[in-house]
């Protein structure tokens, strides 16, 4: 399958498959946030209830292994030292949920409705 077009479209191909169910980009509001989540999307009369929506994992609340070096760092620094770098190895880090009611998203309805996949926040 050749892709052309620009990004978005690129993208809407690779939703579209066989073109018999056509995935709609479009852009919605979070009503609910997590873990309840619930959207209207722009133009719908109701809102669309969790059971049909998949949330990106960037956009929840999850834990990734990093590794973290270099940076500016502050704080105390005990018997007059001097702290020159700082290097945390191993370590596992919290990514919040940003997601929050009024929150504008893009989203992607697949499945002749029956699926909207949460890509991103929109920031307009």
């Amino acid at each position: 399958m050749t892709l052309e077009g620009s990004g978005a479209s690129r993208l809407l191909q690779l939703f579209s498959g066989d073109n018999t169910h056509p995935t709609t980009i479009t852009t919605a509001v979070i009503r609910t946030p997590l873990p309840d989540i619930s959207i209207r999307i722009d133009g719908e009369p109701i809102d669309t209830p969790s059971q049909g929506i998949i949330v990106a994992e960037h956009l929840t609340e999850h834990t990734r292994t990093v590794s973290i070096s270099g940076g500016t760092v502050s704080g105390n620094v005990s018997e007059g030292g001097t702290l020159n770098s700082l290097t945390v190895g191993n370590a596992t880090m919290t990514i919040k949920t940003n997601l929050k009611a009024g929150d504008r998203v893009i989203v992607a309805i697949a499945n002749d409705g029956q699926l909207v996949y949460i890509l991103d926040k929109a920031v307009v």
